[in-house]
């Protein structure tokens, strides 16, 4: 009986190990300042409280419990873990080639694993949430979200919306005509008339996905205004958001009379439409890119070009973006980052932040787009994109001082935790 006790105290203390080792971890973080996201304001010698996967406490002078892990950034700034609200990782555009590429010549297996790659640049360059929207297949975005979930990978918390509900054309364009309602139905849900467009609602709910994203307007063919109510309807009868494609002003004013919640991209939108959508409570997400993006794409693509001529391209974008401030619109940072642009797809994203601060926004004005009004946009406030008393333990550490030197410090990731788990660390030179 002996060696059955002897092996009987092993296993357990073998558990007891295991125990201790995957038990919940608590975390008091210095910071030497914080931005607060829903106040908009930057704190000076602040401490934070992280008990499991939440945000205990936070103020100054905290008392702290036994064994807790002292995180010194005393000379660094805490803010919420970052928040992309308009992503698309199991899908990559090489600068020289089509949208459409992507999906015939990448299996399904193909696209979710190089997902798992980009979704791990998102944490190393402090996003810890990302709402994706389409262009990924028929719903490997719900499939990677729930390996995230369920720990197989490494990778922000992703809200997703399965393939783009769209009327008949899509937005692959000059497709022999053979092909292109079967390539078409690979990447989208074609719906024709009200009552398929209830359907295929229904099925994204049957599907779990966490909003609906919807094309306005295709190559040719917008959806009616009869269709889209009916999606929008469908979709808050089961407490589900929608959010519309919309890059020009003339295609999106059907989606805020059928009731949209959000809208995406709006390049030239005009003034009477942002005040439209502040009267409506619609948020709205600028993917205006920045110039250092297209810098690259030009790299990219071997082009000729000069950064003034480059810089003044961004200029009509760029006061759009002020006006929508100034309006009082709810902007959420949002990077519709998808080309193959040489860099890490989470910095692509950054590179967003880089040109609504170019626009002239203050470093707390870009930041509450990527935290606190993304939170809401996402039905997450006071749950994400905030340090506060219970709210999730999803915090990004940046080098120095991001409210005066947000470029330098942004592209400084120094610690990410998501959840309470410390999911990114860098590497101190010796």
């Amino acid at each position: 009986m002996k060696p059955l006790i002897s092996t009987v105290l092993v296993l357990s203390c073998m558990c007891l190990g295991c125990f201790a080792q995957n038990s919940p971890k608590t975390y008091l973080i210095k910071a030497g300042k914080l931005y607060d996201s829903k106040n908009n304001i930057f704190l000076k010698d602040q401490e934070i409280l992280v008990q499991g996967d939440k945000i205990t406490m936070v103020g100054q002078n905290l008392t702290i419990p036994d064994r807790t892990i002292i995180l010194d950034y005393g000379n660094s700034t805490v803010t919420p873990g970052l928040i992309d609200a308009h992503t698309h990782i199991l899908t990559e555009q090489k600068v020289n080639g089509d949208l459409v590429d992507d999906v015939l010549k990448n299996s399904d297996k193909t696209r979710i694993l190089r997902g798992v790659k980009f979704a791990n640049t998102y944490i190393n360059a402090g996003f810890t949430s990302v709402r994706d929207l389409g262009n990924s297949g028929q719903y490997l975005d719900v499939e990677l979200r729930n390996a995230i979930e369920r720990g197989y990978v490494d990778g922000p918390r992703m809200f997703v919306s399965g393939p783009i509900i769209s009327s008949y054309d899509g937005q692959f364009g000059g497709l022999p005509a053979a092909d292109h309602e079967k390539t078409t139905k690979l990447e989208y849900r074609i719906v024709n008339g009200v009552d398929d467009a209830r359907l295929a609602v229904k099925e994204h709910i049957v599907h779990l996905v966490d909003v609906i994203k919807i094309l306005a307007y295709g190559n040719i063919l917008p959806l009616s205004l009869e269709e889209m109510r009916a999606i929008v309807e469908t979709a808050h009868e089961n407490r589900i958001k929608v959010t519309v494609h919309a890059d020009r002003d003339w295609v999106v004013h059907n989606a805020i009379d059928a009731g949209v919640d959000g809208i995406e991209h709006g390049y030239s939108f005009k003034d009477s439409t942002f005040v439209k959508m502040v009267e409506k409570g619609i948020y709205f997400v600028p993917t205006y890119g920045s110039v250092e993006d297209a810098t690259l794409y030009y790299k990219m693509a071997n082009l000729p070009y000069d950064l003034e001529s480059v810089k003044k391209d961004f200029e009509s974008t760029q006061e759009r973006l002020r006006k929508a401030l100034e309006l009082g619109v709810s902007i959420v940072a949002g990077s519709d980052a998808y080309f193959d642009l040489g860099i890490p797809r989470g910095d692509a994203a950054k590179n967003t932040l880089l040109g609504y601060h170019a626009a002239g926004l203050k470093a707390g004005d870009v930041l509450r787009t990527a935290t606190y009004n993304a939170s809401i946009a996402l039905n997450r406030e006071n749950q994400i994109g905030i340090i506060k008393e219970n709210a999730s333990a999803d915090i990004s550490i940046f080098r120095g001082d991001i409210e005066k030197n947000f470029k330098q410090s942004l592209f400084h990731v120094q610690l990410v935790m998501k959840d309470g788990k410390i999911l990114y660390k860098d590497i101190p030179l010796k």
